[in-house]
C-alpha cells in the first residue's frame, strides 16, 4: 500500500488556531480580519501546518500571541494519566528569535514518568506587526524543528510586504 497524503486549505477566520494548547472551542473573537490555514496530513501518521492570521491592529496580534503563550505555560510540562501511572502528554515552550516575539514548542509523550526522546509535536508561534503565524509538525521528529523555524523566519519577512501589517 502506498503512502497517502491529504492537503487542505482554508480561509476561514472562525477556525481555531493551529496551536491551541488549551483545546479552546467556539468561535474566536480576537480581532482577526483574514486568515489562511494550510494543512498536510500523511498516513504515517505525520503532518504539518502553516497558518497566517492577520489582525485589525498590532495590539490585537500582540494580545493573541500573549494569550497563546499564557495557555502554553498553563499546560503541564509532564501530564499524568489517572491512577498515577506517569503516562501522558506534556508541552515545553521557549522563546525563539523569529518576528517581534516567538515561541518554539515541543510536545512529548511520557511513559512511566520518563519523557520520550523524540517530540511528538513541534510548533513555532510568532507575531510580526499585525500578523500572527503558526507552523506545526507532527510525527517527523527533531529534524522538523529547524525546518519550521526557517519557514517562520521566511514568513516574518513576507508578512511586512502585506498592507497594514508592519506599519
Amino acid at each position: 500500500m502506498e503512502d497517502e497524503e491529504w492537503w487542505t486549505i482554508s480561509n476561514s477566520v472562525s477556525q481555531q488556531l493551529a496551536f491551541n494548547p488549551c483545546r479552546t472551542k467556539g468561535k474566536p473573537r480576537d480581532g482577526r480580519v483574514a486568515m489562511r490555514t494550510i494543512t498536510y496530513s500523511g498516513s504515517a501518521p505525520s503532518g504539518s501546518g502553516e497558518q497566517l492570521v492577520l489582525y485589525r491592529s498590532v495590539k490585537s496580534a500582540q494580545a493573541a500571541f500573549r494569550k497563546l503563550r499564557a495557555d502554553q505555560s498553563r499546560r503541564p510540562r509532564r501530564a499524568t494519566a489517572k491512577g498515577g501511572t506517569g503516562s501522558g502528554f506534556g508541552c515545553v515552550g521557549k522563546p525563539s528569535r523569529v518576528g517581534d516575539e516567538a515561541l518554539s514548542v515541543a510536545g512529548h509523550f511520557h511513559k512511566r514518568g520518563k519523557r520520550e526522546r523524540e517530540p511528538a509535536e513541534l510548533g513555532v508561534v510568532a507575531h510580526r506587526g499585525a500578523a500572527l503565524f503558526i507552523y506545526t509538525d507532527v510525527g517527523n521528529g527533531l529534524a522538523a524543528g529547524k525546518k519550521i523555524v526557517n519557514q517562520a523566519k521566511k514568513m516574518t519577512k513576507k508578512a511586512c510586504d502585506l498592507p497594514r501589517v508592519c506599519g
